[in-house]
C-alpha cells in the first residue's frame, strides 16, 4: 500500500536512518541547498526548467523524502507524485526552515 505523508523533522530523521535506501530530495533553489542541507539529499530546484523532466525520470518504485523550505511546496510535490503513480513519498513538516530549527544533522558541500 503505498504511503504518502507528511512527518515531523525528528521522524524524517529516524526513517532517514532505518532506510537507507530512501532517497532524499531537495526541492529548494540550487543556491539555497548548495549553502546547507540535510546530509545525503540530491538538489532538484522546484522552480527549475528542467523540474518536470527531472520528475518524470525519478524511480517511482523508490521510496522518496521530500523537502522545501517550509513545507509547503513539498505537500503540493508529494501529491503531484501520488497522483503520478510513485510507490511513496514523505514530506518534513515545517520543511528544511523545521529541520534546522530542530538542529538536526546539517551538511554543506
Amino acid at each position: 500500500m503505498p504511503q504518502f505523508l507528511t512527518i515531523t523533522p525528528q521522524d524524517a530523521l529516524k526513517l532517514i536512518e532505518e532506510s537507507p535506501e530512501i532517497s532524499i530530495l531537495d526541492i529548494r533553489p540550487r543556491d539555497e541547498f548548495e549553502r546547507e542541507h540535510v546530509p545525503g539529499a540530491e538538489n532538484m530546484d522546484y522552480h527549475g526548467h528542467e523540474f518536470q523532466k527531472k520528475v518524470e525520470n525519478l524511480d517511482k518504485d523508490k521510496i522518496y523524502l521530500i523537502y522545501c523550505k517550509s513545507g509547503v511546496r513539498g505537500g503540493y510535490f508529494m501529491d503531484k507524485m501520488r497522483d503520478s503513480g510513485f510507490k511513496g513519498a514523505f514530506n518534513v513538516l515545517g520543511g528544511f526552515v523545521a529541520w534546522k530549527v530542530s538542529k538536526l544533522p546539517l551538511s554543506s558541500d
